[in-house]
């Protein structure tokens, strides 16, 4: 009966934390998301710098706050999302800086979920379907390079390759989330999945814009669907247990 009591006590700390988590998280979001698409506001850059990276720190600080075990994936994602923080404010600044914090935020992503699958023992099925959504990833960047290839902007070869090496990092995000997902057996694994998959959208849009033409309403898709990935993924806390 104690037990009982006690886990129902845990679950509940658990959805309490996750209610003010996410209400911390949507409304800088929201916030973050009026001041870079209002023509008006998007002076402010100084305010952007501050509340940009609130919803990626809230992330890794909800991370600790519920750490369910002492696995190693915990920490790991929490010091992504902190990396993904660092790269809001530096994306304000200039875009290679930011663009090299969100690489290494990407290779912790990629190093934890692949991490995490090969503890719990490799399958069959799950190795296939990876390998087949890595291919498939591997086309994509093939063919968005050569979109971006066809712009008229004056871009450097040196930031198309940058951009490469980034596109092949996220995509073994992609990939290993779902390797993840299928190795573990967790019906709502798929979560982290989607996140990875709209912060390839959301990178995607951003390389259109910089490198080859302007898009309507840009920062509103970019933000919005690189929020709702970094919020599926720091999902992962309390979605996976190890």
């Amino acid at each position: 009966m104690q037990l009982k009591i006690l886990k129902q006590d845990v679950l509940q700390e658990k959805t309490m934390s996750l209610e003010i988590y996410s209400i911390i998280f949507w409304v800088c979001a929201v916030i973050t998301i009026v001041l870079k698409s209002s023509e008006s506001l998007k002076t402010k850059t100084g305010l952007i710098k501050l509340v940009k990276p609130i919803p990626a720190l809230a992330g890794a600080v909800f991370i600790i706050f519920t750490l369910p075990s002492a696995s190693l994936f915990y920490p790991l994602l929490a010091v992504a999302l902190v990396l993904c923080a660092l790269g809001d404010i530096w994306m304000e600044i200039n875009i290679l800086p930011g663009l090299g914090l969100f690489l290494f935020s990407h290779i912790l992503y990629t190093t934890n979920f692949a991490l995490q699958s090969t503890l719990l023992g490799f399958q069959l099925v799950p190795l296939v379907i990876f390998a087949g959504c890595l291919a498939i990833m591997f086309v994509y960047i093939f063919l968005y390079q050569r979109y971006l290839k066809t712009t008229t902007k004056e871009v450097e070869p040196a930031m198309l390759k940058a951009v490469n090496v980034y596109a092949l990092m996220i995509s073994l995000t992609l990939s290993t989330s779902l390797l993840l997902w299928l190795s573990s057996g967790v019906f709502l694994g798929f979560i982290p999945f989607v996140g990875a998959i709209l912060f390839v959208f959301s990178d995607s849009v951003i390389g259109i814009r910089e490198f080859h033409h302007d898009i309507k309403n840009a920062e509103i898709i970019i933000l919005s669907t690189y929020y709702l990935a970094i919020f599926l993924l720091s999902l992962g806390a309390i979605l996976y247990t190890f």
